[in-house]
């Protein structure tokens, strides 16, 4: 196929733009994916590069994989082997990287990347050893603490050089802060911050690696750019240094995650250090209707801070968006549901989104929708990686696979219960640190040693047996049929009978042995488990089209809907009042941009008079943001008139 002949303008400039420092700021709706796609696709078939020297790094695994099937499908036949890219996630490649490295930072290359909450495992038991009392630095806060520092590029001296709160409490936090990195490193695991992290430490100290990196990719691709944060930054900046064949796609407009660590202002700093910089606007929309486009629009340019862009449509002006002042928070909900059921009369209910600022909104909607007989389902649930039954089952693959995995000893020893609590596993951890063991090999000692009474030994000793058979077992059989034979022998399947009265979680052990049989190699599959925590799955949910959607403005960014409702435009709630007192008012407006610009026919805007607050009807402010939609795009359906009130100070707009 032509690449370029069904391209617009803009678009067409994107893709052709192959040379030096490219930004596209991609209006929602405006082809992002598609230029992304073909740019790549061009590159690759005009015979410029070879696919091992293209690097694309955008923020999801699903996003990865999408944009790698694409590229395959526009450049078939042309005999490219488009699996040679480096396509992945910041922190697939960082790990990627690290493990042909390892040695050169005192790691082994199968090191373990830790999820959430083994981070916090970690944490919570360096506190208690450390007797680290304080009420305000909970292991939570400390661990969501070294995360920030990692992905602002922070290392533990140049923390220890800033002032936190006081003095001493600096001091306090730092020192568990190094002895938190020092924990990783003897249990040969890093986090996610780590991964990028080490990355730039193992190039600082061996100059020729990075050489060897920049030389590599000749032309790398960054997506959603606008979410980047100050190490995903550097990391990019130091690979395109030699080469400077650099493009980034995103929308300051979509930035809305910064209290993750996004920095919008890495766009002007791509600017600064890219100062030959070609820049791209797609402005043409081809999802929303005008009206909505005009809305969205308007509301924006209340911002200061952006590069400046303006959406438009070829296509209709549709339907003016319809707006609904609900006397409470129970009647906004009932409206939502009833209009739903009417525009879904055959049951397409897939075609409606419900989104919320925060998930606390969603229980009136689902009754009203209960009450409605309208199928729906919440987005932004229990991922199924971080599901318990799932993480039990993974730990327990781990062991076998790695027997020095002191975290997966610790989670399945006593899972399902075999008495060995929390004096059983002091017994084990002392004896393996009295000797400089694994847990594993500690636990084999205590059971040669006699170190437990009679029936805990017993079962260490049956446990330590389902490990060794699973290893054993794992060497000529497919991984399903090791994680199989492993719930099987250790009783985790015979629990279930008893816990799992409908069925689900046996359900998603039989999913999870779906996915492992799709692999052959047992370290690619859990590598791939730990930086993604929710896989592609061979049985999808069904009739997963013919229900609504009811998700956080911040879980809907990249979807489309024909029919979206963005309820609860209330002063406090959108824009949050948490977010206001921090100085966001500007974020909080590009979330709003972002609801707005997920729907493609009809938007509907709601608000309620009153709205229960612990257990009582306050009074509900109309958020700021309805006086900044154009009034001749708004049609309003029942409840009161639109009366925008003055807000009170405290939340006055900046």
């Amino acid at each position: 196929m032509d690449l370029l002949n069904d391209l617009n303008e803009p678009q067409r400039q994107a893709v052709e733009a192959q040379q030096g420092a490219v930004m596209v700021l991609a209006g929602a709706g405006s082809g992002k994916t598609r230029v992304l796609t073909r740019r790549l696709a061009y590159l690759l078939r005009n015979g410029a590069v070879a696919p091992e020297r293209i690097l694309a790094v955008t923020f999801t695994n699903k996003a990865a994989r999408e944009m790698r099937d694409r590229v395959i499908e526009l450049v078939q036949g042309d005999g490219i082997d488009v699996r040679r890219m480096w396509i992945g996630t910041f922190h697939g490649m960082g790990a990627r990287m690290l493990r042909q490295h390892a040695d050169s930072l005192q790691y082994q290359a199968d090191f373990l990347i830790l999820a959430s909450d083994e981070q916090l495992h970690v944490v919570k038991k360096l506190v208690t050893h450390l007797q680290f009392e304080d009420l305000f630095w909970t292991p939570k806060r400390l661990a969501n603490t070294f995360s920030r520092w990692k992905d602002d590029g922070l290392t533990a001296e140049q923390i220890g050089s800033q002032q936190i709160k006081r003095d001493a409490e600096r001091a306090r936090v730092v020192a568990v802060y190094v002895a938190y990195q020092e924990e990783l490193r003897r249990l040969n695991a890093m986090d996610f911050g780590d991964l990028l992290a080490n990355c730039l430490q193992l190039w600082r100290e061996n100059p020729e690696i990075l050489l060897s990196y920049q030389r590599r990719f000749q032309y790398i691709l960054v997506d959603e750019y606008q979410d980047t944060n100050a190490i995903q930054y550097e990391w990019i900046k130091c690979l395109a240094a030699h080469h400077g064949n650099v493009c980034v796609v995103g929308d300051d407009d979509q930035s809305i995650y910064s209290w993750r660590g996004a920095r919008l202002d890495n766009i002007l700093r791509f600017k600064e250090d890219f100062p030959v910089m070609q820049l791209v606007r797609l402005e043409q929309n081809y999802r929303s209707t005008g009206n909505i486009l005009r809305a969205a629009s308007q509301l924006i340019d209340h911002n200061q801070g952006r590069m400046g862009k303006t959406l438009w449509t070829s296509g209709a002006e549709g339907a003016r968006l319809q707006y609904y002042a609900a006397e409470d928070g129970e009647d906004e909900a009932r409206f939502v549901a009833a209009e739903t059921a009417r525009l879904c009369r055959d049951g397409s209910y897939g075609r409606v989104a419900v989104l919320v600022r925060t998930s606390h909104q969603t229980r009136l909607l689902e009754e009203a929708m209960n009450r409605q007989m309208v199928a729906y389902r919440i987005v932004g649930g229990l991922r199924f990686m971080d599901r318990a039954e799932v993480r039990d089952a993974v730990a327990y693959l781990r062991l076998v696979y790695m027997s020095r995995d002191d975290l997966a000893f610790e989670r399945v020893i006593n899972v399902p219960s075999r008495k060995l609590g929390p004096a059983a596993l002091r017994v084990i951890q002392e004896q393996a640190q009295l000797a400089a063991l694994t847990l594993l090999e500690g636990a084999r000692q205590v059971v040669e040693k006699g170190l437990l009474a009679t029936g805990a030994r017993k079962s260490l000793a049956e446990f330590l047996a389902v490990i060794d058979a699973g290893r054993e077992l794992a060497v000529t059989t497919s991984a399903d049929q090791v994680l199989q034979q492993v719930l099987q022998n250790s009783g985790y399947l015979a629990s279930l009978q008893v816990d799992d009265r409908e069925g689900d979680r046996r359900d998603n052990l039989q999913e999870l042995q779906t996915l492992l049989a799709q692999t052959s190699d047992l370290g690619t599959f859990l590598e791939q488990a730990a930086l993604d925590a929710d896989p592609p799955r061979a049985h999808a949910e069904e009739e997963t089209q013919q229900r609504v959607i009811i998700s956080t403005l911040h879980a809907a960014k990249g979807l489309e809907f024909p029919v979206v409702f963005l309820v609860g435009m209330e002063e406090g709630l959108l824009p949050h009042k948490l977010a206001m007192e921090e100085g966001g008012l500007e974020e909080e407006r590009r979330l709003l941009y972002v609801g707005m610009t997920r729907a493609q026919e009809r938007l509907y805007l709601s608000h309620a008079r009153r709205r229960m607050w612990m257990n009582r009807g306050e009074p509900a402010m109309p958020s700021r943001f309805l006086k900044e939609v154009p009034p001749e795009v708004l049609e309003k359906r029942g409840g009161q008139q639109l009366t925008v009130r003055k807000p009170f100070s405290g939340w006055a707009r900046r």
